[in-house]
């Protein structure tokens, strides 16, 4: 889907206003520059946003977006993808997923379920990947 400036849009449930577009700025990916209500202006790639708020991010989310990694005009995983190639950054995202694997039982009083949603969300940004491979 292709976003216009001015158009309301939302991040999970955040409520944003398209600012600018980059079309295929990042291997293939567009990107865009949303204003949120804070007056932050943040760039997500186009598979992050929707036209709807999505069900079920309601509260604050450790998973898909840390409070902790969105500080700033970028998230940190968009400044890694762009700083690497395609198969670069998918063999980051398989060490992430790795990692989380390896760690989710002894990490967290939990059982291991925030890391093993962890694994999850990198899987799903390693298929989203390979997508726009085959696009």
């Amino acid at each position: 889907m292709k976003y216009q400036a001015g158009q309301t849009v939302y991040v999970q449930q955040h409520k944003a206003t398209v600012e600018a577009g980059y079309p295929q700025h990042s291997g293939g990916i567009d990107f865009y520059d949303l204003k949120f209500s804070d007056g932050r202006t943040v760039a997500f790639p186009e598979y992050e946003i929707t036209a709807e708020p999505r069900v079920g991010y309601e509260k604050s989310d450790n998973i898909n977006s840390p409070a902790h990694y969105t500080h700033g005009k970028y998230e940190v995983i968009d400044i890694i993808q762009a700083s690497m190639s395609r198969e670069g950054f998918q063999g980051y995202l398989l060490g992430n997923m790795t990692k989380y694997l390896m760690r989710c039982q002894h990490k967290h009083q939990d059982g291991g379920s925030e890391d093993l949603k962890k694994l999850i969300w990198y899987a799903e940004k390693y298929i989203a990947n390979l997508r726009v491979e085959t696009a």
